[in-house]
């Protein structure tokens, strides 16, 4: 355990190195947000859609792009450590690979709170303060945790798929325009049939349970919610075992 949370704390250093490209992100985060605060404004014109208020769609975003600003490209690193070859070089080292990879990813957790942090204060000065308590919190910072760590299975697995395919970029990008469906809307603006399809989605789950929590708090809601993400991302975590077994197995057969 103490390798993994020293790969962890170096990753968090390396997080941070960049600053100013870390500040511009908040900045395209920013706009995004005031860009649909006035989109909202002009459409709904204080009237409310499928339950939601302007003020709980605008925190619903804040939301969604607060998770979504905290994820990093993971799946090009892995993806050019398969394809060079220096992936064969993990597999002598002390550690699971898998597990090495999550660990590093897993310091985007702590850009997740200080992105929150900004959302609050972005979120109070443009739809004002939302009805919240204590358990909501709670539950929301719990849900964007998994959410995070769904995120970073995602990038892991998209950049295993190297081993089987040449390129990896447009995979990523389907699943990228996949998590676009709820990162701007909630599921319920969608027909019924979709809403049973995308619910269930990892891309859906990484960024729709925490938003859903924090803006619609119930307490049931929650417990389904908090066990769904809990669900896909074990299933996730197996199945991206499962690809690096056997796209280790093709490295040793071609003598990698």
């Amino acid at each position: 355990m103490r390798k993994y949370l020293a790969i962890l704390k170096y990753s968090l250093k390396t997080q941070f190195t960049f600053i100013f490209d870390y500040l511009f992100s908040l900045f395209s985060f920013t706009i995004h947000v005031l860009v649909f605060n006035e989109l909202w404004d002009y459409i709904l014109q204080g009237k409310s859609v499928v339950g939601f208020t302007k003020s709980e769609l605008i925190w619903y975003i804040i939301i969604t792009e607060c998770v979504t600003y905290s994820s990093q490209s993971a799946y090009k690193k892995i993806g050019e450590m398969v394809k060079q070859g220096d992936i064969a070089n993990m597999l002598i080292k002390p550690v699971d690979v898998i597990n090495y990879f999550l660990a590093e990813n897993s310091a985007i957790i702590i850009k997740g709170v200080i992105n929150m942090i900004w959302a609050i204060v972005l979120g109070i000065t443009l739809a004002g303060p939302i009805e919240v308590t204590t358990q909501s919190i709670i539950f929301t910072l719990i849900s964007i945790i998994i959410g995070i760590v769904i995120g970073c299975l995602l990038q892991i697995f998209c950049g295993i798929i190297s081993f089987f395919l040449e390129e990896n970029q447009s995979f990523w990008l389907v699943l990228q325009k996949l998590s676009f469906f709820v990162v701007f809307t909630p599921l319920e603006f969608y027909p019924k049939f979709l809403q049973n399809i995308l619910y269930f989605l990892p891309t859906t789950q990484t960024v729709y349970a925490p938003a859903k929590i924090f803006t619609k708090f119930d307490l049931s809601l929650v417990i389904n919610m908090l066990t769904t993400q809990c669900i896909i991302a074990i299933i996730f975590y197996l199945v991206i075992r499962i690809m690096y077994k056997k796209g280790v197995e093709k490295i040793n057969v071609n003598g990698g």
